[in-house]
């Protein structure tokens, strides 16, 4: 199998159902894949929806991290010599930490306009709304509190996050939207069941200027037009001198889509949704609960 595909320098994987379990963690296995890929020189690269400030600790601290790509693409970082103070540098309470300065190398933020009319309709949603703004991860304690009752019933792929500090609570979360509509990465909403999902679906697609994925069933993504994994992958690519032919994708959901299809050889987990993995060079044996990146890793010799 290697030697059907271009020798892959940089590998971007999808966290949540892809590089994480279903319990937040990375396997032994999958740390010493991906250690193997570092000593290669190949560059390991997060590529997910969540903020920088969502990155878990556990995840900047894996062999070879440096790059983040984030919010679906709207921001692509340099993490420095301290990623783990690159991710901290977000939080909250980021005075409890030893933290670092991470580098934007690519912001693609929502126009003022756009972001407000997205913002009401996820409003409008009453569920459990996120607003990623420079890094942060800003949300309200109602959301808190639902995000925790549907973590409780561990129905779907999407991995836990403890409220660690790496959320900003807003009093008010539409008030704070009157203050920073300029500076919106994304939007998101999690629902209670894939239903309300595909019903809140049509009135997003009605927002102009914006770019509508589902990391989950149960989610909608709301970003600027023409934003995704994809882009930001060749982006980031190209500043590190890698042919687009030599980068390896690895996700699972439909916010993947993109990246998939823009990077060299795409690969889905076992676990993906089947319209994704209709779009992969290869798809996994075993799921993010079983060492799938792993497996991806080792079939193509990485």
């Amino acid at each position: 199998m290697p030697q059907e595909f271009p020798a892959i320098r940089l590998v971007a994987l999808d966290l949540d159902g892809t590089l994480l379990n279903r319990e937040g963690h990375v396997t032994p296995r999958t740390r010493a894949a991906l250690q193997a890929a570092v000593d290669k020189g190949v560059y390991i690269v997060p590529a997910t929806g969540r903020p920088l400030a969502s990155l878990p600790p556990e995840v900047a601290q894996l062999p070879g991290i440096r790059y983040a790509i984030t919010c679906n693409g709207a921001a692509v970082w340099d993490l420095g010599s301290d990623p783990v103070g690159a991710v901290y540098s977000r939080y909250s309470n980021a005075k409890e930490h030893r933290t670092s300065t991470p580098v934007c190398l690519l912001h693609s933020l929502m126009p003022v306009e756009t972001a407000r009319e997205a913002f009401a309709v996820c409003e409008s949603c009453h569920a459990d709304l996120r607003i990623f703004s420079d890094g942060y991860a800003c949300t309200d304690a109602r959301s808190i509190a639902l995000a925790a009752a549907r973590a409780a019933k561990k129905d779907g792929t999407e991995a836990c996050q403890p409220n660690d500090g790496r959320f900003t609570i807003l009093r008010d979360a539409a008030e704070w939207m009157s203050r920073n509509a300029f500076a919106i990465e994304k939007l998101c909403v999690f629902f209670e069941n894939p239903q309300q999902a595909a019903a809140a679906l049509p009135r997003f697609h009605a927002v102009l200027g914006v770019e509508i994925v589902q990391g989950s069933p149960k989610n909608v993504e709301v970003t600027a037009a023409g934003v995704d994994k994809g882009e930001a992958l060749r982006a980031l690519a190209d500043r590190l001198g890698v042919p687009h032919e030599c980068t390896l994708a690895v996700g699972d959901s439909e916010n993947d889509r993109a990246m998939l299809q823009k990077a060299g050889v795409a690969a889905v987990m076992a676990n993906g949704m089947p319209e994704i993995q209709s779009l992969a060079h290869l798809v996994s044996k075993a799921d993010c609960d079983h060492d799938g990146v792993a497996e991806i890793l080792e079939a193509l010799g990485i």
